[in-house]
């Protein structure tokens, strides 16, 4: 997102140079077409004048900030000589094409007796280079450098205010994902306290990747897989042979850098509001592939399906928080053409598919590049 906004800023900054060279040529055009009564030259003028935009842009973005010195002044020579540099360029090659279309030589061109035949552009080429880069300069310091300082603070600003909801959203799923949890391990209390042991092991296991992973806003997708497998061993402890689970995981996709706990939360929802609600369970399985520059992960189940409102069938079944976290997340981080695509058929099921773009840990605003934590030392599944 920070990507799309810098590239937006930079097409606006252009067009507003493009534009604002256009209006002083035209300017300087009309003034030379009446003085000199040729509207050739003025069309010229217009046309060369818009190629300084382009020059101005280059020389803001990517020169003069970085042509720095303990001495404000000594700043301001050296922005002062950069500038000079480019619009001699730029002035060079202006006259020169102008030459080179209406009469086929060029400002260095010369005659038998050594004399350039150009020689009456040069001022063309010198008296604007002069003017062109204390233009640069002034604008560059008098609006340009406070301009990107309040874009820099108001972007930084919705950046801070986008985490801090991706942490409310982060912080809603924790407590929510304990409560279902411990709520199927009291099913096994009494009924199998062995297995209700195992269940609690493993789901210490999964806090301590939660801990160990609240600050960060990405894993990998084989790290987010583990943490849903883990907690479908629990559910299966407790549902034994009425729930059917089933992995297809492309290989590739196994590294692929996803937003935290966007599978466990579907998952959840499949086995909590469709599986258990259904006479004789069902299966859910969690395919993942990669197409082009995105990963697709499909989440399926065969419960009881939605109705129309994007329910569950059965009216005293809530959805709940999970597919409404999941898709909030999702738009905030990627735009709305990345929410949940949901289809489903009451007493049938319900698929779900989410669509992450590609981007490296990296490049994942200011998180940890450090390779996530992992449960698959000692992972072992409690039902084969």
């Amino acid at each position: 997102m920070t990507t799309a906004v810098s590239h937006a800023g930079l097409w606006r900054q252009t067009r507003m140079m493009l534009w604002g060279s256009l209006a002083f040529g035209l300017l300087l055009g009309l003034l030379t077409g009446i003085s000199e009564d040729s509207w050739t030259q003025a069309i010229e003028i217009t046309l060369g004048a818009v190629a300084y935009g382009p020059i101005y842009i280059v020389l803001f973005r990517f020169v003069l900030p970085h042509v720095r010195s303990p001495s404000r002044w000594r700043t301001l020579a050296g922005q002062m000589l950069a500038a000079i540099v480019a619009m001699s360029v730029i002035s060079f090659l202006v006259v020169n094409a102008i030459l080179i279309l209406r009469y086929g030589v060029w400002i260095l061109s010369q005659g038998p007796d050594g004399q350039f035949v150009a020689r009456s552009s040069w001022p063309f080429f010198g008296i604007p280079i002069l003017p062109a880069a204390g233009l640069a300069v002034t604008i560059f310091n008098q609006a340009w450098v406070p301009m990107r300082a309040l874009e820099l603070r108001a972007r930084r600003a919705d950046e801070l205010a986008a985490t801090a909801q991706l942490q409310a959203l982060r912080a809603q799923i924790d407590p929510h994902f304990l409560f279902n949890s411990l709520n199927s391990i009291s099913h096994l209390i009494t009924t199998d306290p062995q297995r209700a042991e195992e269940c609690v092991q493993r789901l210490a296991e999964i806090f301590r990747y939660l801990l160990s992973s609240k600050d960060r806003t990405f894993v990998t997708l084989a790290d987010e897989l583990e943490v849903a497998d883990s907690y479908l061993d629990i559910e299966r402890a407790r549902f034994g042979h009425q729930l059917r689970v089933d992995f297809e995981i492309e290989d590739r996709a196994q590294g692929w850098i996803v937003p935290t706990l966007i599978v466990q939360p579907l998952v959840e929802n499949a086995v909590r509001h469709g599986i258990s609600q259904k006479v004789g369970g069902g299966s859910v399985s969690v395919r993942a592939r990669v197409d082009g520059s995105e990963l697709v992960l499909d989440i399926q189940d065969t419960g009881v399906g939605m109705n129309g409102k994007g329910k569950r069938s059965d009216p005293g079944v809530s959805t709940g928080v999970g597919l409404r976290n999941v898709t909030a997340r999702l738009t905030h981080l990627y735009g709305g053409a990345y929410a949940p695509r949901i289809s489903s058929r009451p007493g049938e099921g319900t698929h779900i598919t989410l669509r992450v773009p590609n981007r490296s840990l990296d490049s994942a605003g200011d998180e940890d590049p450090a390779a996530p934590f992992s449960l698959a030392a000692g992972f072992r599944p409690l039902i084969p």
